[in-house]
């Protein structure tokens, strides 16, 4: 092999490795520009109901499903609910029944659930204070 081939070979794996480094200083400066909230969610008068109604009006069929996947279609549901207004959830952790024995505000069934997200600083305005969100930041 010729001699340019190792300098080249070299230089690849130099500027491989200087974008590395930027994609991880960039996914870092991210970290610092995002915020997360918090909510317990009122069940039966969040504000994603509507769109949760009308999912399961048009998929009647999996009202039976296990506890997990309703979980996966709910944060779903609720990260297209926010989307729509133009906030963009980094992240989403929906904890189901953490508060075992309390009752939901809008129709008094058992169980809450703990809502957490993370968001853009830039779009904490857009984020209706009235629903309820905290910091955690």
């Amino acid at each position: 092999m010729k001699p340019g081939f190792y300098i080249s070979m070299g230089i690849a794996i130099a500027a491989l490795s200087v974008g590395f480094i930027l994609l991880n200083d960039v996914q870092q400066e991210k970290e610092t520009q995002a915020i997360w909230l918090q909510r317990t969610p009122t069940q039966c008068n969040d504000v994603w109901q509507v769109e949760f109604d009308e999912f399961f009006e048009t998929n009647p069929e999996i009202k039976e499903i296990p506890k997990e996947k309703m979980k996966e279609i709910l944060e779903s549901i609720i990260k297209n609910h926010y989307e729509k207004q133009g906030i963009k959830i980094l992240d989403l952790n929906l904890e189901l029944d953490v508060y075992e024995g309390v009752r939901c505000e809008a129709c008094n069934c058992l169980g809450w659930d703990r809502l957490s997200i993370k968001i853009p600083k830039s779009q904490f305005e857009l984020v209706n204070k009235s629903e309820g969100w905290i910091s955690l930041n």
